[in-house]
């Protein structure tokens, strides 16, 4: 995931603490993202969850992370219905 958010991040060099620092914020959006969702999300299977977790290293890298939750609230309405209608699925 580290290679895919530089990527999308534009970020071409390779630093230690730049690669350490993106992990801990990817580690956060995933914590962040799997709390507003209610459920422990798979970033490699969904890619509207890792294009939202994406999203949310941008916000951060950007300085703008108060506003993330406001810009996406639509995408994450989207999963939480989605994850809530799987699990409802599942358990008839």
């Amino acid at each position: 995931m580290l290679e895919e958010v530089k990527r999308y991040l534009a970020i071409t060099w390779d630093e230690p603490i730049t690669n350490d620092n993106l992990e801990q914020i990817i580690k956060e959006g995933e914590a962040h993202l799997n709390e507003k969702v209610g459920v422990s999300l798979d970033f490699d299977k969904d890619l509207k969850a890792r294009a939202l977790l994406k999203d949310y290293c941008r916000y951060v890298r950007n300085y703008t992370l108060e506003y993330f939750d406001q810009n996406f609230k639509s995408n994450i309405l989207e999963l939480q219905l989605k994850y809530a209608i799987y699990d409802n699925e599942e358990s008839t």
